[in-house]
């Protein structure tokens, strides 16, 4: 069951054609910290006043309340805490330490809480925090966290940190590369939602988190991690993110919301939560102890730059955009080696599909595959310069040329071509099917070099695909073309606005080379 885990985990995540945004809660710094969890933390502090004072605040406070028992108690404890830093003089080298803090206002029970869980420390050399540090180069999106401790900025050490809503707000997100503490942190102890007050006023400022919460969930995969379902940090984000969408679109996110639920036993179930409104969202949970294997799915997924790269280069290019005459100094750099420059440098880069310093365009693959001049990588052909190519040529690319050296799964519009093209009629629509059927009666020599003969080398393209497979002697017709591609100012210009001879293209690549694709591709083609 583990290597289906990690396979299930990492086609989820391709099929989105995204790298997830993990959602980590309180679980994930009890795993790698030992820290406490919401009620083992306030019991921690209760303690200091009483030994019997958490028992004492239980049985005052209803586990119905709306934000929680938890947020209610810590309010309770707040108050009763404060007093007792500020009226006992053994609190009076706490009360100099932090004076000028806490003369700004900030809660002297929030800086203890920082301070204390400041103390916490994890293993670096772990094997699963080894693992985080590889995913966090270039297999996650971002980070949406509600934890208050600074074990994500220490693993995932290239991302940009964002404290509270009020950063949240006034700052200019890229949405890569990021960390959104949305309940603060231990850097500043006053941002920390604690209480039920905190939660109330979080709450009322919550529309521009809502907003940009479901721009992530629409766009991202999601992945819960330290979380019980059962989580008012959860359930409260998810019914607001229910509210502002339709029972359709909520259906849309299922494939997107993806749960992972600490538990002995290897299990891949579908989980839905009710809303009393009618609505719900389903997601899938993933049940296992053994999180190296959610890790490993993840990193299996990754991105041809690290998130500090695209974050930087979504805010140079919004800052080329919106200054009329940039005054920032300009570095020419190639996309190979921008890992490497400095964090600080001021770059602008040029973005698209990279073919020696210009665009990929749908000619230079027509190109390529029949005068292999262009050396791409195929990795990068099918999953980064055929998904998007693919949205404006609707009838098809040449590809089977690079499937035969490419060893995984494919997904999205490279499958769905696969599986709607079997043989060269799948290539024509019914008018040509029609003309087919009507040349062939005619046509004495069924060859290549017979249809040259007959139409003529000018007209040959638009009779070739009349052929069958078996009829094509793979050599001629790699002749022809290539003679026909050289006989303009370039093979480009005589392919632009010629659809018939990319037509007769594609089935060249299929004839040529997609009997020869691995078996993992092709069995994955064949399969839905």
């Amino acid at each position: 069951m583990a290597e289906d885990i990690k396979v299930f985990l990492r086609e989820k995540i391709q099929c989105t054609g995204s790298h997830p945004f993990l959602f980590v809660g309180s679980g994930f710094s009890k795993r790698y910290m030992n820290t406490e969890r919401w009620d083992e933390l306030l019991k921690y502090f209760c303690n200091e006043i009483d030994e019997f004072k958490y028992n004492a605040y239980v049985s005052l406070v209803d586990e119905k309340e709306y934000y929680g028992q938890q947020p209610k108690i810590a309010s309770l404890l707040e108050d009763e805490y404060n007093k007792m830093i500020f009226n006992d003089p053994k609190y009076r080298a706490f009360l100099q330490k932090y004076s000028t803090q806490i003369k700004a206002n900030v809660s002297p029970f929030k800086i203890a809480v920082a301070e204390h869980l400041k103390e916490a420390s994890f293993d670096e050399n772990s094997e699963e925090v080894q693992l985080l540090r590889k995913i966090a180069v270039r297999s996650v999106s971002g980070i949406i966290t509600t934890n208050y401790d600074t074990l994500l900025e220490s693993i995932f050490t290239g991302y940009k940190t964002y404290v509270g809503q009020e950063d949240l707000i006034f700052a200019r997100l890229a949405g890569v590369g990021e960390i959104y503490k949305i309940h603060g942190s231990v850097t500043k102890p006053q941002t920390m939602v604690l209480t039920d007050d905190d939660y109330r006023e979080f709450e009322a400022l919550s529309s521009y988190l809502i907003a940009k919460l479901l721009t992530i969930f629409l766009e991202y995969p999601i992945i819960f991690i330290g979380y019980s379902l059962s989580d008012r940090n959860v359930t409260n984000i998810l019914k607001k993110i229910a509210t502002c969408l339709s029972q359709p679109k909520l259906d849309i996110l299922k494939d997107r919301l993806i749960f992972i639920n600490f538990d002995s036993s290897d299990t891949i179930t579908s989980r839905s939560i009710q809303f009393g409104d009618g609505k719900n969202i389903s997601m899938t949970q993933i049940s296992t102890q053994n999180f190296k294997q959610v890790y490993e799915a993840i990193y299996e997924v990754k991105s041809r730059y690290s998130p500090r790269v695209l974050r930087q280069l979504r805010r140079d290019i919004y800052d080329m955009v919106k200054e009329d005459t940039p005054s920032t100094k300009i570095v020419a750099a190639d996309f190979e080696q921008l890992d490497e420059l400095p964090s600080d440098a001021s770059y602008v880069f040029g973005v698209g599909v990279k073919n020696n310093g210009s665009m990929v365009k749908a000619e230079h693959l027509y190109v390529d595959d029949v005068l292999g001049t262009q050396y791409y990588n195929p990795d990068l052909v099918i999953e980064e310069y055929l998904p998007e190519l693919l949205k404006q040529n609707s009838g098809g690319l040449p590809m089977y040329k690079y499937l035969v050296d490419y060893k995984k799964p494919v997904y999205g519009r490279v499958k769905e071509h696969l599986l709607k093209h079997h043989s060269i009629d799948d290539f024509l629509n019914d008018v040509l099917r029609h003309g087919k059927r009507i040349y062939r009666q005619a046509l004495t020599d069924k060859s290549v070099k017979g249809v040259i003969g007959q139409a003529g080398f000018g007209e040959a393209y638009k009779r070739l695909y009349y052929l069958e497979e078996d009829e094509i002697i793979v050599e001629d017709l790699k002749e022809y073309l290539s003679k026909f591609l050289k006989q303009g100012k370039s093979p480009e210009t005589v392919l632009k606005g010629n659809s018939e001879l990319k037509r007769l293209i594609r089935i060249y690549d299929f004839v040529k080379y997609h009997s020869k694709m691995p078996l993992t591709t092709s069995s994955n083609s064949a399969n839905t």
